[in-house]
């Protein structure tokens, strides 16, 4: 009977070592999750900026009469090419040629005048010197002709004026570009000094770009601009800031840049670009895409602990670059990141790390 009774205690005990095996480990006797990390180390980084924009002259010069008239024609189109003297449009000349014909007319008038003077002036110095007239018959004679000299000089000034303002009335290229703007069209009325057509004079090109105010915080006016077609980004400048706008565009809420370039004959006027360039240098930790985490919504991280426990730290991340993010803020020196396997990660969990970029 005793015999028996052992036997039975003895394969209970085995049955319930048996079961103990079946069962799954508990969370303290699991082989912690094998995970890749990374030992934080600032680097000095630019952040890069991206602006679209277009190819303009350096110099763009407003045409204009300098008389006021009715335009009878508009010679040029935009975008057509010009040399310096070109006709580029014309007003009609009525008025213009009416006091030219009266300035000539006057002139006429002086010069017989003049002639009848002089010839008055030299009978009366022949007679005085033959002492057959008196002083005060010479000294009028003198005056007239003084008077009408200068008369006759005025007269010519005044046709002067009335040629050049007939010539006026033809508009002609001040240099060598291309037309940009029109600004009139024919038979309407041009005033004196209005820009009827817009010149973009050959020479230096800028690419222009119209940035938000916060665009322009953190960098410096000497840094290069990369510039680039965007038909055809194998045509490319280099050129530095050459003007910013005084104030913001109320319509737009932007700030024009101008960058100067020397640009290839590719980058014509108009011509759609990209041009990139960077911040200042900051210290920055710049991590792999599968190091970056969520935690309430915000950007956060995984980083491991000297026990080798893990804790979620947020961070504030400067940039996303191809492949990478760039951090500015959250992570010191030397701290350890998880880089890859923290999909399944709980806060305080174990883990067993591997350093380096996955094969």
């Amino acid at each position: 009977m005793r015999r028996a009774v052992v036997t039975k205690w003895t394969l209970g005990v085995a049955a319930l070592l048996l079961l103990s095996a079946c069962q799954p480990a508990s969370q303290g006797e699991r082989s912690p999750p094998l995970v890749r990390v990374e030992t934080v180390g600032a680097v000095d980084h630019q952040e890069q900026l991206l602006l679209t924009g277009a190819v303009e002259a350096k110099a763009e010069t407003p045409q204009a009469f300098r008389v006021g008239g009715q335009l009878t024609v508009i010679a040029v189109d935009v975008g057509a090419r010009v040399k310096a003297g070109d006709l580029l449009a014309k007003l009609a000349p009525e008025e213009q040629q009416a006091d030219v014909d009266a300035a000539r007319a006057a002139l006429t008038a002086s010069q017989s005048q003049l002639a009848q003077a002089k010839a008055t002036l030299d009978r009366q110095n022949a007679l005085w010197t033959q002492g057959l007239t008196t002083r005060s018959s010479l000294d009028g004679a003198q005056a007239a002709f003084d008077t009408a000299t200068s008369a006759t000089a005025s007269a010519t000034a005044q046709l002067q004026t009335a040629e050049e303002a007939l010539g006026y009335t033809e508009l002609r290229a001040s240099a060598d570009g291309q037309i940009t703007r029109r600004l009139f069209e024919a038979g309407e009325v041009a005033p004196a000094g209005s820009p009827v057509l817009i010149l973009a004079e050959d020479g230096p090109r800028n690419a222009v770009f119209n940035l938000p105010e916060s665009a322009l915080i953190d960098r410096s006016p000497d840094q290069a601009v990369e510039v680039a077609l965007v038909s055809n980004p194998e045509v490319k400048a280099t050129g530095k800031v050459a003007e910013i706008a005084p104030a913001l565009d109320p319509q737009t809420g932007t700030i024009e840049v101008k960058v100067a370039i020397d640009a290839p004959a590719e980058m014509v006027l108009g011509a759609p670009v990209i041009g990139t360039t960077g911040s200042l240098p900051h210290k920055r930790v710049i991590l792999p895409w599968s190091a970056l985490w969520s935690s309430d919504g915000k950007a956060a991280v995984w980083v491991v602990g000297a026990d080798s426990s893990v804790a979620i730290a947020p961070v504030e991340v400067a940039e996303y670059t191809t492949g990478s993010v760039v951090i500015a803020g959250g992570l010191s020196d030397g701290q350890v990141v998880v880089t890859e396997g923290g999909k399944l990660l709980t806060p305080g969990q174990r883990v067993e790390t591997v350093a380096g970029s996955a094969p």
